[in-house]
């Protein structure tokens, strides 16, 4: 089951890629093999997102049952999302390079070269995770780990919340601009935003939380006048040669930033499918790199091996999201919910712009994850009679779903980061990070508006 499973999503990915080079109608084709992806994931994914992914299938199902929708709409609600499971296919390839470049040891020139303080050190560790994270999604949490970590324990004041609130933050501000992060994707599905609209901004906050962060770190936590101890000098270290990787990795992030805008200035492809194929070329340009590699070969089968599997979990729980999209968009529902919040709205006029992002964030403490709010109240906010305009609505989205990567204890980043460090979740998400959010929330609020004003 494993290996059709594979081979299903696999083919789901290229489908994709098709869809956004040449002019086919390839509907009923992502259709069918997302009905084989969602069975055979079924069998093989966690109970966790089993669980998950079955509460949601029924639910959407249920609801195009009760509206009594025609064919048309059943395909349209299983290959809604599916797109999504692309780009995170996709993105797996970025392993492939970096596993035969040992770009990770590009860490360790800038790290050796340039940051000697703790200060400098936490910003440092926060925009590593940032960069590598752009491309590699949650593969950046173990190799931010593994490169860092005898680095700084005990060498750093507070090891446990150094790492926890550097790595968290790093990663959670790539969810507001990253071509494949799946908040800005869910965001241009969702609210009918282009990347490129949010792609500024996004950048800004970032930099913005970056400031915060170290601010708050510096004033409450840090030794920033200690220096850490240096590394062992038995490691030998190549100075060109590490230089030249970790120029490398920015000419990757910049490259991935390219494409899109060039793909979306010359209107191939939809929105989300231009991120898959501008992702594609990227890889494929770096894998070629190492074409002459002898370990190439090696370095592929243990892709199709493992990484492909790593999607398992997710490919089939976002066709159940489609299902359950497409289902509420047609149930009556949806309009109760709208009514509400549109008296609400009508009530506090402009203020009720804070109620977008503390919807997701309450919602995730909760045990209610992100990508379902984001997509819920995207919809729902949409079509309301907003004083607002659709890029702060998706910017409210995405600082919603930032903060509630950093401050939710069920939050995939959280445990993972928890699990690193022998740590609570509780610390983690809500004694270490909360009060940057609580700043950077009301900060990001009113940026949000301003910058849908101009």
């Amino acid at each position: 089951m494993k290996t059709i499973c594979k081979i299903a999503i696999v083919v789901l990915a290229g489908l994709h890629l098709i869809k956004a080079v040449a002019t086919i109608n390839a509907t009923m084709a992502i259709f069918v093999v997302s009905i084989v992806v969602l069975l055979s994931g079924l069998v093989i994914m966690s109970k966790g997102f089993k669980k998950a992914t079955i509460v949601f299938l029924a639910i959407g199902t249920a609801m195009l049952f009760q509206s009594s929708q025609p064919l048309s709409v059943w395909i349209l609600a299983v290959n809604a999302m599916t797109n999504i499971i692309a780009v995170l296919v996709i993105m797996q390839t970025f392993s492939i390079p970096i596993k035969m470049g040992e770009y990770n040891i590009a860490i360790g020139y800038w790290l050796h070269k340039y940051f000697k303080k703790e200060g400098t050190l936490f910003l440092f560790t926060t925009i590593s995770t940032h960069i590598f994270t752009s491309f590699l999604m949650f593969g950046s949490i173990p190799l931010m780990f593994s490169l860092m970590e005898n680095t700084l324990k005990g060498h750093v004041g507070d090891y446990k919340r150094f790492m926890a609130t550097a790595i968290s933050r790093g990663f959670a501000f790539a969810s507001l601009w990253a071509p494949g992060a799946i908040t800005v994707l869910l965001m241009v599905q969702t609210v009918g935003v282009t990347w490129s609209e949010i792609f500024v901004p996004g950048i800004i906050l970032s930099i913005i939380g970056f400031v915060i962060s170290y601010l708050i770190e510096m004033k409450f936590n840090l030794s920033v006048n200690t220096k850490y101890n240096e590394i062992d000098n038995k490691v030998l270290y190549s100075e060109k040669c590490d230089q030249g990787r970790a120029f490398h990795i920015i000419w990757v992030v910049l490259s991935l930033i390219l494409f899109n805008i060039i793909l979306e200035k010359l209107h191939i492809g939809s929105s989300s499918n231009r991120i898959t194929l501008a992702v594609a070329i990227v890889v494929l340009l770096w894998t070629l790199q190492f074409i002459k590699n002898p370990n190439l070969k090696t370095t592929l089968r243990n892709y199709w091996k493992n990484d492909v599997l790593k999607t398992a979990d997710l490919a089939p729980f976002f066709i159940a999201m489609g299902i359950f999209f497409i289902g509420l968009e047609h149930s009556s529902f949806i309009g109760v919910i709208q009514f509400s919040l549109q008296n609400f709205t009508n009530t506090w006029g402009l203020l009720s712009i804070v109620i977008i992002p503390l919807l997701i964030i309450v919602c995730s403490i909760f045990g209610i994850h992100p990508f379902i709010t984001i997509v819920l109240f995207g919809k729902i906010f949409t079509l309301l009679q907003l004083p607002i305009t659709p890029v702060t609505i998706a910017l409210c989205l995405a600082l919603g779903g930032t903060i509630s990567y950093m401050v939710s204890p069920f939050a995939g980043i959280i445990m993972i980061i928890a699990k690193f460090l022998d740590a609570r979740t509780v610390d983690v998400a809500i004694h270490w990070n909360w009060l940057f959010s609580l700043i950077y929330f009301w900060v990001g609020i009113i940026f949000a508006y301003f910058w849908g004003q101009f």
